[in-house]
């Protein structure tokens, strides 16, 4: 079982996530994943950094750490563009560069008159065309999405003979994707009974493609808040995310088929502008009283440990972690001491 850790955007203070990623390196964590966003739905305090840049101030204090986005998407940029981004950060950090893609959220591109139509049909190709870019000298290409790419390449390379690529989305076509392109999957907002469902998906799918599916890095990402004198304490720092359950109705209601909220849309297609935001919220109240504690690892460390044990059952390799304390270094530390050698004891 890995461990990476998800940093918040908008983004805190920088000596805060530097010190952060510092610590969690120390503590034996594997990556650490920040959302390539430019604004962020709902808005809040802090600032949303571009990825890229972002990533590679952190490859400057870190040596062993892997550096990803969480997630970018195939639209706002140029799949060359993009490929020389990864690229760059690759070779700023000494092979610790990774990208994890999406089909975009209207947040980030909608208001800016962006076009994101097809939008599996246009990662599928982007996938594959930033490949090329990394490994081919010359890319040719009559592209529905970006026209007649001729002759095309970039002058960086990456120092890994493989980039790994994550797919986040938690839809039956990006699944599909996951299993038959990508080195790995990156949902959220699932408990474990409908994440095991959609690993046995995705490996179907990756052995229908004549591929392995251990050669897939299953990640969950969700929320870490340990407090082992008041777990209710740690529960609290995460009740302002119920908001995002009722956004996702349709992964919601799979997981609890009783639920019934209305899939109006979904947070990839909301529209930050509109007025209809706190329709939404009065769906909460709807939400099971369990909600938090099903889908994110919370509580005392034992908890954790639960949690983190009927993931690892359902499939996943890889627990990605957005740090809510209530004192986040104790909670790295716990993860050290405590947590990492438990399952390095049942590896």
């Amino acid at each position: 079982m890995r461990f990476s850790f998800h940093i918040p955007v908008p983004t805190p203070r920088l000596e805060y996530m530097f010190n952060g990623t510092k610590k969690a390196e120390e503590c034996g964590f594997f990556g650490v994943f920040y959302a390539d966003h430019t604004t962020m739905l709902p808005p809040g305090p802090g600032t949303c950094f571009d990825a890229y840049c972002f990533l590679s101030s952190l490859a400057m204090i870190t040596k062993k750490i892997m550096l990803c986005t969480g997630v970018s998407d195939c639209h706002r940029f140029h799949p060359a563009l993009m490929a020389h981004k990864v690229a760059t950060l690759d070779q700023i950090s000494n092979g610790r560069g990774m990208i994890a893609l999406g089909a975009g959220e209207a947040m980030n591109i909608d208001m800016y008159g962006i076009e994101r139509k097809r939008s599996v049909t246009k990662l599928r190709e982007y996938i594959n065309l930033m490949r090329d870019f990394w490994t081919k000298k010359r890319v040719n290409r009559n592209s529905e999405f970006w026209g007649e790419i001729k002759n095309a390449y970039i002058q960086i390379k990456p120092i890994q003979d493989r980039i790994p690529i994550y797919v986040a989305g938690n839809g039956p076509k990006t699944r599909k994707i996951t299993g038959e392109l990508a080195d790995g999957w990156y949902p959220l907002y699932q408990p474990p009974w409908l994440y095991k469902k959609y690993v046995k998906e995705i490996s179907d799918i990756a052995k229908a493609s004549n591929r392995n599916p251990s050669d897939i890095d299953f990640v969950y990402d969700c929320f870490i808040a340990i407090d082992d004198d008041d777990p209710n304490n740690a529960l609290k720092r995460c009740e302002f995310f119920k908001s995002s359950y009722v956004l996702n109705a349709y992964i919601t209601n799979e997981a609890y088929p009783n639920l019934n909220l209305p899939e109006i849309t979904n947070v990839h297609d909301v529209d930050m502008t509109g007025g209809n935001l706190l329709d939404y919220a009065n769906n909460i109240d709807k939400l099971p009283e369990t909600i938090l504690q099903d889908t994110n690892c919370i509580g005392t460390t034992d908890d954790v440990i639960s949690s983190i044990e009927k993931y690892q059952q359902a499939g996943a390799t890889n627990m990605s972690f957005m740090n809510r304390g209530p004192d986040p270094n104790k909670v790295y530390e716990i993860v050290r001491d405590k947590i990492i050698p438990y399952f390095n004891e049942l590896d």
